[in-house]
Parts: C-alpha cells; sequence; structure tokens
C-alpha cells in the first residue's frame, strides 16, 4: 500500500468516525424568541429615556420659543428660525434612532449567539452519545468563553471513558 492510500484511508477513517457539522453565518438566529426578547426589553429602556429627553428639550425649548414670538420684528424672525431648526432636529433625531434600533438588533443577535451557540455541539454530542457513538467529541469554536470549554473537556473526558468501558 502506497503513502498516499494510507494517507487517504486514515482521513476516510477518520471522517467517518466524527463527522463534521458546518457552521452557517445564518444561523444567528439559534433562539429567536429569546434573542426578541432581549431586544424589546433594550429598546424599551431606550424608548423610556427618549421620551424623557423629548419632553425636556420640547418644554425648554417651547418657553423660549413662546417668548420670541410674543415679540415683533426680529424677534418673530428668530423664533421662526429656531422652530424650522428644531423641526430638523428632531428629524434627525429620528433617522438616528432608527439606526440605533438597527444597530441593537445586531448587537443582540450577536451577543445571544455568543452565549447560546455553544450549546448547538453539546446536543449533538449528547444526542450521539444516547444513540451510542462514544467517538463523538465536542468541538466549541474558537472565541466561545472558557466556561464552555470547560464543560466540553469534562464531556470528552466522559466519552473517552465511556468509550474504553471504564
Amino acid at each position: 500500500m502506497s503513502t498516499s492510500e494510507t494517507l487517504q484511508s486514515d482521513s476516510q477513517a477518520n471522517s467517518s468516525a466524527q463527522p463534521k457539522h458546518k457552521r452557517r453565518a445564518f444561523n444567528a438566529m439559534l433562539q429567536p424568541f429569546l434573542q426578541f426578547k432581549l431586544l424589546l426589553y433594550m429598546l424599551g429602556s431606550t424608548v423610556v429615556v427618549a421620551l424623557l429627553l423629548a419632553t425636556f428639550l420640547y418644554f425648554a425649548f417651547s418657553d423660549m420659543i413662546s417668548g420670541l414670538s410674543s415679540g415683533v420684528g426680529a424677534a418673530s424672525y428668530h423664533a421662526e428660525m429656531i422652530e424650522i431648526q428644531l423641526v430638523h432636529l428632531f428629524r434627525y433625531c429620528g433617522v438616528l434612532f432608527i439606526l440605533y434600533i438597527l444597530l441593537l438588533a445586531v448587537v443582540c443577535v450577536a451577543y445571544t449567539h455568543k452565549l447560546i451557540g455553544p450549546f448547538q455541539p453539546f446536543n449533538r454530542h449528547i444526542d450521539a452519545m444516547i444513540s451510542g457513538d462514544y467517538k463523538s467529541r465536542v468541538a466549541l469554536r474558537k472565541g466561545d468563553p472558557d466556561l464552555f470549554q470547560d464543560y466540553a473537556d469534562k464531556l470528552n473526558t466522559l466519552a473517552d471513558k465511556l468509550e474504553k468501558g471504564d
């Protein structure tokens, strides 16, 4: 048997012993309800702060505008200009708020995916062990928290002992 045939048979044996699971970027929505709930909590608190800020700005500027608009001539012109600028300010704030919501949604999905993502390999490994495949091992992603790696190591040690029949 040639060296290339030996390497090829070894790679086939390794690939049949432990199937590789492809990770796709689209799998970011692992727990959509949990991710959506986190997004709603964060948006709710943001909306409360935004409404308080808008109320404060409205009362602060409405007194100034009403004081200027009661005058004649130049004061009335300045009040009108301030009012126009405030309308533009609120429009820009609205656009920024929409961008903020989109950014917040991305952060919520990314953060929860980082916390929930490692459970997928755990579930596959446990299912394989239940079905009697003790050659299965947990393989986590590079950036997963160390806490998950500790549990993965413990499950892999358990699988080693079960495979050896200890």
